[in-house]
């Protein structure tokens, strides 16, 4: 695939000291079969921003000074349109060399042939230094059925529980103790109100508790399992959000993630469950006192919780050439390289490498080894091309229970019925 490259690009990319920043809704590089020339930068398009997209400008600005050959343009694309214009512009023989995309892309952009597969680009040995559930979640079936890693995981994002060691010593180690605790430390009648404990309950982040309660929306044979091997936990993972919904000592709320921010932010809160890149948020709220634990073992069945992790990956175009292949393979051990993935960590990225030590008292170390061990524990988000309709499903499995429309065996046996008449063909499962 030959990119032919204006001028002023061309001479940018190649004398620049620095990484190219491509305007917002620049033209992308067009590009035809075959061949390249290996010197000619590389196209890279991300959706990162404020602190992550200055991270991975020093990461290209580093790379481009240690190769001579086969720099790295980036360009930032809106994640709203990113897929939409990715499909448009390979299909048009077009689009960039590289993309910095979520994992939850893979399956619909495999099944049309946007994505390159990467199982013979590189070395075994540098995959294998990978966590094995970001490295789950960028693969997909190929027209054959084989499973193909169709990107490489730079970074990843789970749940854990974030608390504030000024009011909580050690973090509890299972549900129960962490309700009562939560209901001995919370005034929900003071003025204004103080809350042990504060809890969104949305799909994304309850979702791990389902499998603590031996609940399944699929089967290992990938068929739907909701509504018979799986109904049981799923009727008593939706009985208790409900309970932790009517529970006046606590405040968890489904439709009100807004309320449940406001208690945050306004440091009223002093347990709640969120996402790894939010940490900067409670360190802001609590300073030294950020506090951050795997999230708690379901004192019901005495299982760990097993929440999604969301990854970012490097993936290539599927019109690449020999020579873009390999110029791209360089770039994509460089970002799981040592120095890389370390460089993302002290920036509070999560790093997707396994093999990155994490030794010392550096705030940012200890809170990866909370991370780590939560991810190793956690699910990849589903990628496949029924993801969006499923998880629109069991949000409105749950939206009836806690709502109060429906009663836990009956929003199971009405979902499980949807799923079935909608997905005749097995999905990937994890």
């Amino acid at each position: 695939m030959q990119y032919r490259l204006t001028a002023a690009l061309f001479i940018l990319a190649l004398l620049a000291a620095c990484a190219p920043q491509v305007a917002p809704g620049t033209t992308p590089v067009p590009s035809t079969l075959p061949g390249s020339v290996s010197s000619s930068p590389l196209l890279l398009w991300h959706g990162w921003a404020g602190t992550e997209r200055q991270t991975l400008g020093r990461l290209v600005e580093q790379y481009n000074r240690q190769h001579s050959d086969g720099r790295i343009v980036l360009q930032s694309v809106p994640l709203a349109s990113f897929a939409a214009e990715l499909r448009t512009a390979v299909a048009a023989g077009s689009g960039p060399h590289l993309v910095l995309m979520p994992h939850t892309w893979i399956g619909s952009l495999a099944e049309t042939g946007v994505l390159l597969p990467l199982d013979d680009l590189l070395p075994a040995a540098d995959v294998g230094a990978l966590l094995p559930v970001a490295l789950a979640g960028a693969q997909a079936r190929d027209q054959t059925g084989e499973a193909r890693l169709y990107g490489v995981p730079v970074r990843f994002d789970t749940l854990a529980l974030y608390y504030n060691t000024a009011n909580l010593t050690q973090p509890p180690a299972d549900t129960a103790t962490l309700l009562a605790i939560a209901r001995g430390l919370g005034d929900p009648e003071a003025q204004p109100p103080v809350w042990g404990l504060a809890l969104n309950l949305s799909y994304d982040n309850t979702i791990g508790y389902l499998y603590a309660f031996d609940g399944r929306v699929f089967g290992d044979d990938g068929r739907v399992a909701l509504g018979d091997t799986g109904r049981a936990g799923a009727e008593r993972w939706l009985a208790w959000l409900a309970d932790l919904q009517n529970d006046p000592r606590i405040l968890a709320r489904s439709e009100s993630s807004i309320l449940v921010d406001r208690e945050l932010k306004d440091g009223r809160v002093i347990m709640t469950f969120d996402w790894a890149h939010q940490i900067a948020v409670y360190r802001d709220l609590w300073g030294a006192q950020t506090g951050v634990a795997p999230l708690p073992r379901l004192s019901d069945t005495g299982r760990l919780p097993r929440p999604y992790v969301r990854t970012d990956v490097l993936a290539v175009n599927a019109l690449a050439g020999a020579d873009e292949q390999r110029a791209a393979a360089q770039f994509l051990r460089f970002m799981i390289s040592e120095e890389a993935q370390l460089s993302l960590l002290r920036n509070d990225i999560q790093p997707a490498s396994r093999a990155l030590p994490l030794t010392g008292e550096a705030p940012q170390t200890i809170v990866a080894q909370v991370f780590r061990a939560q991810a190793e524990q956690g699910l990849p988000m589903p990628n496949d091309a029924a993801r969006a309709f499923v998880e629109q499903e069991i949000k409105r499995m749950q939206r009836q229970v806690l709502l109060g429309l429906a009663t836990p065996a009956d929003a199971v046996a009405e979902t499980d019925r949807r799923l079935r008449e909608r997905l005749d063909t097995p999905v990937a499962v994890p």
